[in-house]
């Protein structure tokens, strides 16, 4: 039996699980560091809030409807299995240096354990090692619940480091609760799997034959070179991590990407459902709140467990915080009936508050949409895991900025953004911070669509036919648009652009217009410098239009960048000997010949060339 003063302290937690629904006074006391003050009443008028004493005076009753739905108490019983999760998850970390550095030293290794590796079986048929791990992962998950979330993705891990170091820093972040964001993880996830199977069927393409493929096919399935291959840059993935760990953390809560960004926890969740392996109650239970306090994922869990004698919910990670709180030890991870033959015990149904109302929600997910178009793939470099944080996070932060127009009283976290009809310091810095970044979705919005214009454009004028010659002036348009008004370049972009130089270049040249073929392909170069073909022929027109010195500039370039294109070598070869350095021009002519023999041109121009510069001959050897 417990003592008397581990008795009081479950009471506390109990009062706090009341108190977390009615709202906080502004008083403080012994009490105050038992509970946490509700956002959602704390930004509404002084005088709508309880006082301290009515707060007081409610009964266990009241607890067992109120839980804690935020964060949980300051003052709570440490879980017994955090180290051992903690360790679990760092491991995950050490295994992924370990693999990068593997690749780097032995230049081969393991595909990427990446879940998105399935899109690419899904699509292109190829099994690879990353659609073997989450095959793995969700068949285990089918038996033993929705653990892999907890105790083995990176993502978690970087999510609940964040919170532990933001509660260092004595920042309790808020728990959002949106039906809207709720939706956004299943669409991500239908469009990631499920709509390109759809547009497959539509276009009737053919379903892909699963095999096993190499290198060689450019896309390994288990032992690669080319380990990056659908990974973004060190500086991309930094970002990701800050915006899908600190900022999705601190403005929606304890794993708030995992509610509100995850597709694959769709998967985890759905397979959750069917399987055996739950945490489950025993007798005893006195609907104390605490094991709802503790849940890292916001579940009620003193609410299911009164009803289902398990927890049902699926968002549920298994991670035994709440087993291990548990002072009547009434909680226990077992086997048994799975959540879809799940059974009510009593008639107490289970609560699920949101913090908005309907209007604000469809806002939200109007701004998530918005978003998703705006920065998905903006500048070939944001993927799509960092666009959905991204995306959740500024429709939270969109109805915040509303609520300043039309509610006396805002909160966000510890910040009092309004009080009774009135702008606080930080509610001006928030509305002036609002601004800047919604200047800043404009420009990635006008970015974004000339992105998307340049590429379609492109691909009609790669297709060929009447319309490319507008075409490719549209997606010259575009493309120079985004490059020009850009805060970054991709490269993507420049090598379409400089190849509608290249190409609207030869157009013109065979229009017997080279002065302009010439701007042209210097265009060409000005985007891309290394763009060996312009080289090649910039090099060409010159020096056949007399301008022999520059010509052979670019000419060398065009060799050092191709070094294998026979006939760069034989125009350097003609350019040198033009301007009188016969050896030099020998030597390249005779490259010429090695890589192909079979000229006759290129053969007759090696003789001539070597009985100018006096240099005998090397044997004839047939092309490397």
């Amino acid at each position: 039996m417990p003592g008397a003063d581990q008795e009081l302290s479950w009471t506390r937690a109990r009062n706090a699980a009341a108190s977390a629904e009615a709202g906080p006074s502004p008083s403080r006391s012994r009490w105050s560091s038992c509970w946490r003050p509700d956002v959602r009443a704390a930004s509404e008028p002084r005088a709508a809030r309880p006082s301290r004493r009515g707060v007081c005076a409610m009964q266990s009753s009241k607890a067992k409807n109120n839980a804690i739905r935020d964060e949980e108490p300051t003052k709570l019983p440490r879980s017994r299995y955090a180290r051992w999760r903690a360790a679990t998850l760092i491991l995950v970390y050490v295994l992924m240096v370990v693999h990068v550095v593997h690749w780097t030293l032995a230049g081969r290794t393991l595909a990427p354990l990446e879940l998105n590796e399935v899109m690419y079986t899904l699509e292109l048929g190829i099994v690879t090692a990353g659609f073997i791990f989450m095959a793995a992962a969700v068949l285990a998950s089918a038996v033993f619940g929705r653990f892999f979330c907890s105790w083995g993705c990176h993502i978690m891990a970087l999510q609940d480091l964040c919170a532990w170091l933001l509660g260092k820093l004595g920042i309790r972040p808020k728990a959002v609760r949106s039906r809207a964001l709720l939706w956004v993880p299943v669409v991500a996830i239908l469009y990631m799997f499920v709509w390109p199977q759809v547009r497959r069927i539509w276009e009737g393409r053919p379903t892909p034959s699963w095999r096993v493929a190499g290198d060689a096919e450019g896309w390994a399935s288990f032992v690669t070179t080319d380990f990056w291959r659908n990974l973004p840059g060190p500086g991309i993935i930094l970002l990701t991590f800050l915006i899908c760990g600190f900022a999705t953390v601190y403005f929606l809560g304890s794993r708030g990407f995992c509610a509100y960004g995850c597709p694959y926890g769709v998967i985890f969740g759905l397979v959750d459902r069917i399987a055996p392996g739950k945490i489950r109650a025993r007798s005893g239970c006195h609907d104390c709140g605490i094991c709802t306090a503790v849940c890292g994922s916001h579940v009620r869990v003193h609410e299911e467990i009164a009803r289902y004698g398990m927890i049902v919910n699926p968002a549920c990670m298994k991670d035994l915080d709440c087993v291990s709180a548990c002072p009547d030890q009434g909680l226990y991870y077992g086997f048994g009936r799975p959540s879809l033959a799940r059974v009510a015990r009593g008639s107490q149904t289970v609560k699920k508050p949101y913090d908005f109302t309907w209007w604000e929600e469809l806002v939200m997910a109007l701004v998530v949409v918005a978003i998703l178009a705006v920065f998905r793939g903006l500048y070939d470099l944001v993927p799509f895991l960092m666009s959905l944080g991204l995306a959740v996070i500024s429709a939270y932060l969109v109805i915040v900025l509303l609520r300043l127009a039309y509610r006396p009283g805002v909160r966000l976290n510890r910040w009092q953004m309004k009080i009774a009809g009135r702008l606080t310091r930080p509610g001006y810095a928030y509305a002036g911070l609002m601004a800047v970044f919604v200047v800043f979705v404009a420009h990635s919005a006008f970015i974004r669509y000339h992105e998307f214009r340049g590429r379609r454009d492109f691909a009609r004028a790669s297709s060929g036919g009447a319309a490319g010659g507008s075409a490719s002036a549209e997606a010259i348009h575009h493309l120079g648009s985004a490059l020009r008004w850009g805060l970054l370049s991709s490269p993507a972009h420049q090598d379409m652009l400089a190849n509608l130089h290249y190409r609207r270049a030869g157009d013109l040249f065979h229009a017997l217009q080279p002065a302009e073929a010439i701007r042209q392909l210097r265009e060409a170069l000005r985007i891309r410098p290394d763009y060996g073909p312009a080289h090649y022929d910039l090099g060409a027109l010159l020096v056949q239009n007399g301008e022999v010195a520059a010509g052979v500039r670019h000419l060398r370039e065009a060799v050092r960048i191709q070094p294998q294109r026979a006939e760069a070598h034989y125009n350097l070869a003609v350019g040198l000997a033009m301007l009188g350095s016969h050896l030099e021009a020998a030597h390249e002519a005779d490259r010429a010949w090695q890589l192909d023999p079979s000229d006759g041109p290129t053969r007759a121009l090696r003789d001539r060339l070597q009985k100018m510069s006096q240099v005998a001959p090397p044997a004839e050897k047939a092309s490397p």
